[in-house]
């Protein structure tokens, strides 16, 4: 009987809350809907036998971490702020004589309820969706796909069992808050914060010296390996600057504020100010919250849209040609292999255009001013360098540049290369002249493109390279890279004959032992096609969650200061102030802090732009244009969802604080 009074109080509870719950209770059902679908795709078989299908898995498996750990953070988050908007509520009936014990079973119920109906309902949702995301997966790969119903039971008992941990956590955490908090401190939970924040000088201090450091790495960082390696620096940088400066950096600069009397003693200004200084103290890790699941939206959504929007350009950068066979010169001979590859080219009835062969030396070495050595000395630079001979270049330029054996052609990559003389391991050329990439669109710029800062060097002919081979090999002995030999080809047939031709030539080079590798572009493009679609796919997965996150916080934010501001507005009318005036005052403290966040998430998203462009280079993205588009793009669309976010979220706000109660 009594185990029926609590279950029903929890209940009643539930619905006498329901503006609170029902947003909270939502979040819940689509946390566990996503969770339980790209933990499906990831454990479904059909797509592990798609071509391509493997790759794309390991990308699932990527996003169901991430959406797991999002789970977790996000939903012990968002129940803080239910459990501060019903501290009043327990504190009440701990007065009137009920235990904290039997709040805590009231409380068990309430949360008995939410986990099993959110569960229940997300997985339900998550089986219906998960042939429409399967189908979409199918149609990135260009697979074929079965019909039928799919279940994953597999994914079903995970889904139960860690949203169970996630909830027992959270009833936990709830019961430990309510039993440490004495009843006036439950009483007045939701009034918390009404004293003055102090300033925090050196939390503020931290706050600029973090974003700044996080700031400068991004801006800094002009090798794309290094990128990738301190990335994560970076963030966790950003991340703690954002959490420091909006708890204290804005108090602190709201106080200067405050000191400016020509400013501060004006009605708006003062109301604003003094409004926005105790805001900032109870909504900080709100806000500061709000930016960072922004900026993360926004870097996710920007890059993976910039990849599918280019990924044909990208695949003709890395394959320019529709068969490229590549080996070291050492090792075969080079004439022989060419011979026996025209020839299967010729047996299997293949039609060829823009054939090309070439010879070139990829190398690593330092640079000190117009001097390239072997080892590193002070001041050096690590430097990539490609050596082609004149003949190669103008093969691939149609020109017809000839060199002496102290000449030499430079085309820089990310450097700027000033002298008219060069020092290449002790042997001095004259720069004849400086020229574009010229290997931009071949098949050599894949062994220093995007990777870090270099230069192509041609030279006069064989003898000089095998000499600069010679002199390398000397020093670095069996570890020395050799010369590699490059053929290329463009077919006129269809993808079915390239693929059959594919599997014919491998047959032959295994069969005549060559020590040679070889890409068909449009096998190679199904592969390519696999990885950024599983990008694309999860990035918009990603985005969606993060979306969520911060519209939920944005309206519990809303709801929080509504009540809080309710007091205020009414006391403001008090005192003589006009509807009018009084309404003002308020939109405009809402509207500055409510877009805080949205303009922070930009800042760190122009700044994050340089590091992020450099990674994307490693990964054969190369068009900077095309990414600063996509992340504009995406700025500009999340902006508009934001500003509905707002007007949404702002009727709710107005009528809390006119005495519209929320029930």
């Amino acid at each position: 009987m009594v185990k029926n009074l609590y279950a029903r109080l929890a209940f009643g509870n539930l619905k006498k809350n329901r503006r609170i719950y029902l947003p909270y209770i939502l979040t819940c059902i689509i946390t566990v809907m996503m969770f339980y679908m790209i933990y499906s795709l990831y454990t479904n078989e059909s797509i592990a036998a798609m071509h391509g299908g493997q790759i794309i898995q390991y990308t699932l498996y990527f996003g169901t971490v991430i959406v797991g750990i999002f789970a977790v953070i996000f939903l012990f988050y968002t129940n803080s702020f239910v459990i501060k908007r019903r501290q009043k509520e327990f504190g009440l009936f701990n007065v009137l004589g009920m235990e904290k014990r039997h709040l805590g079973i009231v409380l068990l119920f309430e949360v008995l309820y939410i986990a099993l109906f959110s569960i229940i309902v997300g997985i339900a949702l998550g089986m219906l969706l998960d042939k429409l995301m399967y189908l979409i997966i199918a149609r990135i790969l260009h697979a074929n796909y079965g019909a039928g119903f799919y279940i994953s039971w597999k994914s079903t008992l995970f889904t139960i069992l860690l949203f169970a941990c996630i909830f027992a956590g959270i009833y936990i955490f709830s019961l430990i808050r309510i039993n440490i908090s004495k009843p006036v401190e439950l009483l007045k939970g939701d009034n918390i914060g009404e004293k003055e924040p102090k300033t925090r000088h050196i939390m503020a201090i931290l706050g600029i010296i973090t974003l700044a450091a996080g700031y400068a790495l991004a801006i800094f960082t002009k090798d794309a390996v290094d990128a990738v390696l301190l990335f994560f620096i970076a963030v966790i940088l950003v991340i703690i600057g954002t959490y420091f400066l909006f708890t204290a950096g804005s108090i602190a600069l709201l106080k200067v504020l405050k000191k400016n009397k020509k400013y501060y003693y004006k009605p708006n200004h003062f109301i604003s100010v003094s409004g926005m200084t105790y805001r900032m103290k109870q909504n900080s890790v709100g806000l500061a919250s709000i930016c960072i699941l922004a900026t993360m939206l926004l870097v996710t959504i920007s890059a993976t849209t910039s990849f599918m929007f280019g990924r044909n350009d990208m695949i003709v950068q890395k394959y320019p040609y529709d068969l490229i066979v590549q080996a070291n010169v050492s090792e075969n001979d080079s004439s022989t292999l060419t011979a026996d590859i025209r020839s299967e080219i010729e047996k299997n009835g293949m039609t060829t255009e823009q054939e090309i062969l070439c010879n070139y030396l990829p190398l690593a070495a330092f640079s000190d001013g117009n001097t390239i050595n072997l080892q590193k000395s002070a001041g050096a630079n690590p430097l990539l360098l490609l050596f082609v001979t004149a003949q190669t270049y103008n093969d691939i330029t149609g020109s017809h540049k000839q060199l002496g054996n102290d000449e030499i052609i430079i085309s820089e990559k990310n450097i700027k290369y000033d002298y008219e003389t060069v020092s290449v391991f002790d042997t001095n050329y004259t720069v004849k002249e400086k020229v574009d990439s010229f290997v931009k669109d071949g098949f050599m710029a894949n062994d220093i493109a995007g990777v870090s800062d270099g230069m192509y060097l041609v030279v006069s002919d064989e003898t000089a390279l095998n000499a600069i081979y010679q002199k390398y090999k000397t020093e670095y002995g069996e570890n020395t890279p050799t010369i590699q030999f490059s053929y290329g080809v463009n077919f006129k047939n269809t993808k079915e004959q390239q693929i059959v031709f594919s599997d014919a030539l491998s047959a032959m080079l295994q069969e005549k032992n060559y020590n040679a590798r070889y890409s068909i572009r449009v096998i190679e493009a199904e592969e390519f096609m696999s990885l950024y679609g599983g990008l694309f796919f999860l990035g918009v997965y990603l985005g969606l969650l993060f979306l969520m996150g911060a519209i939920l916080i944005i309206y519990y934010k809303q709801i929080s200061e509504g009540y809080e501001d309710k007091k205020r507005f009414e006391i403001m009318q008090k005192v003589g102030m006009s509807y009018a005036e009084v309404k003002k005052s308020i939109n405009t403290q809402i509207l500055m802090v409510f877009f805080l966040p949205l303009i922070m998430a930009g800042i760190h998203v122009a700044f994050a732009f340089p590091m992020i462009n450099k990674i994307m280079s490693l990964l054969a993205l190369l068009n900077t244009k095309l990414f600063a588009l996509c992340t504009l793009g995406c700025f500009a669309a999340f902006s508009l969802i934001y500003v509905f976010v707002y007007f949404l979220t702002a009727k709710i706000y107005h009528r809390i604080v006119k005495n519209r109660d929320m029930s």
